[in-house]
């Protein structure tokens, strides 16, 4: 790693860190306060790779699956619109929290929460997996792409070329690089981490973006006007229309049931309909033949 790949790395675990909870913070991972009631209710809870229990959000059904992974500095709150709508789109979704950042151990390997949620989708019937995140929740996601199961692509939001700590050292660079999955990569021009040291330089994010792009070997890089980063930048309907086609374009085909099955139920509900009516239709002639013979 250069010198200033190095220095960006510390400026960008700094910035992390800052947005930590105390230190008096329980350890135990929970659904951020923001969540809608109605869907706390439905919450499930699966284990990441190293056994730590992480709460998490399910929208929709099928084989197609969508991972989504938020930066530590973020809640689940600011995915939910996109959650929503990739429901919608047909996916089955898996929106988690990280794993708390007062852990005693392992308190920064998101690689492992990635993990756990993809298998989490697997244990749900998904057969292929788009994975999306910002930040620290991108560069896990990039870390670790060539172990996800069934991955067909990733859309990664102010992706961090690595995030390097002494519990955690995950390399996006080089995780994207050792997989040939799609990647759509988003970053905004103006994004600046400042430094706070005269000796440091300030980070733009858009270079990590630009680094992690350049090192996959199927990626489209979209630099941005503004200083939006990680989930605002999916504000932006335009965008969002984008990341939504992405993961459009990249699931597996439907399977066969999932192809079928609506016409299929549709045209038995058809069948079902035509057979009452030819039902009726002889009770009424049966009715009238038997009053006219009663009548002669």
């Amino acid at each position: 790693m250069s010198l200033r790949s190095a220095l960006s790395a510390i400026v960008v675990a700094v910035f992390v860190l800052a947005g930590a909870a105390p230190v008096t913070a329980q350890p135990k991972t929970e659904l951020h306060q923001c969540v809608p009631a109605d869907l706390r209710e439905d919450a499930i809870t699966f284990k990441a790779e190293d056994g730590v229990e992480l709460p998490g959000l399910v929208f929709g059904s099928g084989s197609s699956g969508v991972l989504l992974a938020h930066t530590q500095t973020e809640t689940v709150c600011e995915w939910l619109p996109l959650a929503r709508q990739l429901a919608d789109d047909g996916h089955q979704v898996l929106l988690y929290e990280m794993r708390s950042l007062r852990l005693r151990e392992n308190r920064h390997s998101y690689d492992l929460d990635v993990l756990g949620a993809a298998r989490e989708l697997d244990s749900r019937g998904v057969s292929s997996i788009i994975a999306g995140g910002a930040g620290t929740g991108a560069a896990a996601i990039a870390a670790v792409a060539e172990k996800v199961p069934g991955l067909r692509g990733m859309f990664l939001l102010t992706p961090f070329e690595g995030f390097h700590t002494s519990s955690a050292d995950l390399d996006a660079v080089t995780g994207i690089r050792a997989v040939q999955v799609p990647s759509f990569i988003v970053a905004a021009q103006d994004d600046v981490i400042e430094s706070k040291s005269e000796d440091v330089e300030d980070t733009r994010l858009a270079d990590h973006a630009r680094q992690v792009a350049g090192a996959a070997s199927n990626a489209r890089l979209e630099i941005v006007p503004g200083s939006a980063r990680f989930a605002k930048l999916v504000e932006d309907g335009a965008l969002r229309d984008q990341v939504r086609a992405f993961v459009r374009e990249n699931r597996a085909a439907p399977t066969f049931l999932e192809r079928w099955l609506m016409p299929i139920a549709g045209g038995v509900v058809l069948l079902v309909l035509a057979v009452v009516v030819v039902l009726r239709r002889r009770s009424r002639r049966s009715t009238t033949v038997a009053e006219v013979s009663a009548g002669s």
